[in-house]
């Protein structure tokens, strides 16, 4: 299994991710991508890949909600920390208008900036998107035929939004909100072909029931993965091998 978005270099994590890496691989999570928060993130995660190698995959790339006054020296920062191939990809990057609103444009400049590094150097990438789908994809739609490629993290839109964004080749991240009841995506994720889907945390946070509420980690990941066995009608060792390829793949 791998988890595809977890935060385990957060201070959240800083008493005890020895033991928190133990735990995920005695789960069966082989391997861990880290995305980027900000420029500021970078140190944090290189020396978790410093100790630990190959189990972490790194990501950079400005968040939403750390985009500001000052976004565009932060982009030149990370900009030029990707001319290091150790990062695999960019995120994580996106639209987020639930917290505030205040800086939508430079939020969406600082999308496009970030998109157009990812179409010019054949990297994937990790998009957040809160209370925005209709205003994310209008800009995603005119990459389609570009060639840009990756996972719409925690995914959260509608059928119509899930089958357009597959149908165009990107894969959908599912984490533990699919265990909570009132989740929309529960009621049609299964009409979504397996070969979209990969598993993630989002670490420490979105803890999968019945662990919901406390700190969460990459060692639940079979949690999700059970739920996506049950709505899938398949076994969890299916749901495990198709999604570990899904994200292999990309």
């Amino acid at each position: 299994m791998i988890d595809t978005h977890t935060h385990v270099y957060l201070p959240e994590f800083a008493e005890d991710v020895d033991e928190v890496i133990a735990r995920a691989r005695e789960a069966g999570v082989n391997t861990c991508w880290l995305p980027g928060i900000d420029n500021g993130s970078l140190d944090s995660m290189l020396a978790l890949k410093a100790r630990y190698g190959d189990y972490f995959e790194l990501f950079a790339g400005l968040h939403p909600t750390e985009v500001g006054a000052d976004y565009r020296s932060r982009l030149d920062s990370i900009g030029c920390a990707l001319s290091d191939h150790i990062y695999k990809g960019i995120g994580e990057i996106g639209l987020d208008l639930y917290w505030d609103a205040t800086y939508r444009r430079e939020q969406e400049d600082a999308l496009r900036v970030q998109l157009d590094w990812a179409v010019a150097q054949d990297r994937p990438v990790l998009l957040h998107v809160r209370q925005a789908y209709d205003e994310i994809m209008s800009i995603v739609r005119s990459y389609y035929d570009r060639g840009l490629r990756g996972i719409f993290h925690c995914f959260a839109g509608t059928l119509e939004q899930a089958r357009e964004l597959t149908g165009a080749g990107f894969l959908l991240g599912i984490n533990g909100s699919i265990t909570y009841k009132n989740t929309p995506q529960r009621e049609f994720i299964r009409q979504i072909p397996l070969q979209y889907i990969v598993t993630e945390t989002d670490a420490p946070y979105l803890s999968p029931v019945p662990l919901r509420g406390r700190r969460n980690e990459p060692a639940n990941i079979p949690l999700v993965v059970a739920c996506l066995a049950s709505l899938y009608g398949m076994t969890a060792e299916e749901v495990a091998r198709q999604t570990e390829m899904n994200a292999r793949g990309l």
